[in-house]
C-alpha cells in the first residue's frame, strides 16, 4: 500500500472530532534557509493559509501552549530520534523516509486535535503558527508568549500571560516538589491513582508488547519470503508435474509475505502511532496533576504563611505596645507605673523606700538639729569637701524599680522608626498575602472545574479512538487472512491436480495418500 493509503485511512478512522478539521500536512521536503545544514521542513496546508515550519518549531508550540493553558490537556508530538537510530543509521536518522513519513502522519494529527479543540483552535499562538507571514522567532518574541510569567503557578490559570495581574501573585510561594497535602481533594486523589496505572499499564505492558508483537510478525513475513524464494527456485529444477505445484505453493508464500507486508504498513499508521500516542497521553496527564497538585500546595504554603506572619506581627504588636507603654512610664518619672500598685497596697515601693532612706541620711535628727555647730566642725566640714575630687555632675541615674525596668526593656522601647517602618511592611504584607490567597483560592477553584472538563473530555476521545483502533486492527487481519487464504486455496488445487503416476516414485507421499483414502 502507497503511503497515502494509511493517511487517508487516519483521516477517516481516527478519531471523529480530528475528521472534522481542515488542516493537512502535504509535503516533507529538506531545506537550507537560515541554516547552514539541511532540516526538513514540514508544508503545513490550512483554509486560507499555507506555512513551512521544521520540527523544532512544533516542539516549541507545544511548549508555549502548555505554559499558556496549564489546566487543559495537549496532545502530543512524535519522539525525537532515539540514541539507536543515530547510531544505526550514521546521520542519516533525521532523512530516513519511514521516520519522515511517521512523523508527518503525526504532526497532522497534532495540528487536528488543536484545531478541533474549543479553546486551543482560537488561540492565538496557533493561528500565528499556520499562517507563513509570521516566523516562530516573532511568535515567541510578541505577546502573549512574551509577557509570560516565569512561573504559570504565579498567575492566573485562564489567562497568565495578561499583563495586567495582580501584584500580590509575586508575593505568593512557588513550590517545585509535590509533598503531602494537608486537605487533599479525594476526587484528583482517584484521578492520580488511576492516572498512574494508565502510564504504568501503557509503558511497561502494552507498548512492549505490541513491539514484541510486531517483531514477530516481521519475523514471520521474512520467513515466508525465504520459503518462497526457495520453493520457486525448486520449481524451475523439477522437469516432473511437481513443478507447477511447488511454484504455486511457493505463490502462496509470497503472497502472504506480501499481505503481511501491507498488513505491517498500514499497522505502523493504524495501531503502532495511537498506542505510542496513548503512552504520552499518559505522561502529559500525570504532569497535568501534578501541576494541579502543586497549584493546591501553593494554596497551602500560603495559608501556613500567612498564620506565621499573622503571629509574628502579634508578637511584634505586642512587644511595641509593651514598649511603649514602658516608654510613658520613664518619661512620667514612674508615676504611671507607681500608682497602680500604690492603690492596690498602703505599703512603700521599692523606689519610695530608697527615697525616703536617702531623706533620712540627709535630714539630721532632732538633737542634732537643736545643737550649735562649732567653728571646729565648720573647718572639718570644708576640709572634707576640698579633700574630695571634684567631677563633673553625671547624667542622672534612676535607681531601684525604675532602674531595672529601664535596662531590662531598653531593646524594645520603640524609639527606632526602622522598626516602625518593619511592622507597617509586615502588616502590609499580610494584607497582600491575604488578597493573593483569595486569588489562589479561585485559581485552585477554576483549576480543579477546568481539568476535570478536560479529563472527561480525555476520556470520550480516548474510547472513540480506541475502539477505532480495534476495528482497524480487525480489518487489517481480515484483509491479510483474505490475501493468503485464496493464495493458498490456489495452491491446494494445484497440488489436487498431481495425478497418481506422479506420486509412484514416492514412497512417502503414496502412503500419504493412502492413508488419507483409508481415512
Amino acid at each position: 500500500m502507497t503511503d497515502d493509503g494509511p493517511r487517508a485511512s487516519l483521516s477517516l478512522h481516527h478519531g471523529a472530532e480530528d475528521a472534522h478539521s481542515h488542516i493537512r500536512i502535504t509535503d516533507a521536503m529538506p531545506s537550507t534557509e537560515s541554516s547552514k545544514s539541511s532540516y526538513i521542513v514540514y508544508l503545513i496546508s490550512s483554509p486560507g493559509h499555507e506555512a513551512k515550519r521544521r520540527y523544532s518549531d512544533f516542539e516549541a508550540l507545544r511548549e508555549a501552549l502548555e505554559k499558556l493553558h496549564p489546566t487543559l490537556i495537549i496532545p502530543p508530538i512524535p519522539s525525537k530520534h532515539s540514541i539507536l537510530d543515530y547510531a544505526t543509521k550514521q546521520g542519516r536518522a533525521k532523512n530516513d523516509p519511514a521516520i519522515i513519513a511517521r512523523r508527518k502522519r503525526m504532526l497532522e494529527r497534532f495540528l487536528q486535535r488543536l484545531d478541533t479543540h474549543p479553546v486551543l483552535s482560537i488561540d492565538v499562538v496557533f493561528r500565528r503558527f499556520l499562517e507563513a507571514r509570521y516566523s516562530w522567532h516573532e511568535i515567541a518574541h510578541t505577546p502573549p508568549l512574551s509577557t509570560l510569567p516565569k512561573s504559570n503557578l504565579n498567575a492566573p490559570p485562564q489567562h497568565p500571560s495578561h499583563p495586567d495581574i495582580p501584584a500580590c501573585y509575586a508575593f505568593l510561594p512557588t513550590p517545585t516538589a509535590p509533598i503531602k497535602l494537608h486537605t487533599p481533594d479525594a476526587h484528583f486523589l482517584d484521578a492520580e491513582g488511576f492516572t498512574h496505572r494508565f502510564e504504568s499499564f501503557m509503558a511497561s505492558t502494552m507498548e512492549p508488547s505490541h513491539r514484541r508483537l510486531v517483531h514477530r510478525w516481521r519475523d514471520i513475513a521474512a520467513d515466508y519470503a525465504d520459503l518462497g524464494a526457495l520453493l520457486n527456485a525448486q520449481s524451475l529444477a523439477e522437469q516432473t508435474q511437481l513443478a507447477p505445484a511447488i511454484e504455486s505453493t511457493g505463490k502462496a508464500a509470497d503472497t502472504t509475505y506480501v499481505a503481511l507486508s501491507d498488513m505491517l504498513h498500514d499497522w505502523d499508521a493504524l495501531v503502532s502511532e495511537p498506542i505510542h500516542e496513548y503512552t504520552q497521553y499518559a505522561s502529559i496527564l500525570s504532569r497535568l496533576l501534578r501541576w494541579r497538585h502543586l497549584k493546591h500546595q501553593q494554596y497551602e504554603m500560603a495559608q501556613d504563611m500567612l498564620e506565621s506572619k499573622s503571629q509574628h506581627l502579634a508578637e511584634c504588636e505586642r512587644e511595641e505596645a509593651e514598649a511603649a507603654r514602658l516608654s510613658k512610664a520613664l518619661e512620667t518619672g514612674g508615676t504611671s507605673l507607681l500608682d497602680g500598685r500604690r492603690t492596690q497596697a498602703p505599703m512603700s515601693s521599692v523606689y519610695g523606700q530608697a527615697a525616703e532612706s536617702d531623706a533620712e541620711d540627709e535630714v539630721p535628727s532632732p538633737a542634732e538639729a537643736t545643737e550649735p555647730c562649732t567653728d571646729d566642725d565648720l573647718t572639718s566640714m570644708w576640709a572634707r569637701k576640698a579633700a574630695s575630687p571634684h567631677t563633673p555632675p553625671a547624667a542622672p541615674q534612676q535607681r531601684g524599680f525604675l532602674g531595672a525596668l529601664t535596662n531590662r526593656f531598653a531593646h524594645v522601647v520603640d524609639l527606632d522608626p526602622n522598626r516602625t517602618r518593619q511592622n507597617a511592611i509586615s502588616r502590609l504584607r499580610e494584607e497582600v498575602l491575604h488578597e493573593a490567597i483569595e486569588y489562589t483560592a479561585q485559581d485552585l477553584a477554576y483549576a480543579n472545574k477546568t481539568i476535570q472538563a478536560s479529563l472527561d473530555r480525555f476520556q470520550r476521545i480516548k474510547v472513540q479512538d480506541m475502539k477505532q483502533l480495534m476495528l482497524d486492527l480487525a480489518r487489517m487481519q481480515r484483509a491479510y487472512c483474505s490475501k493468503s487464504l485464496d493464495a493458498w486455496r490456489e495452491a491446494r488445487d494445484q497440488i489436487e491436480h498431481i495425478d497418481d503416476a506422479t506420486w509412484e516414485h514416492m514412497p512417502a507421499a503414496r502412503l500419504s495418500a493412502s492413508t488419507h483414502d483409508r481415512t
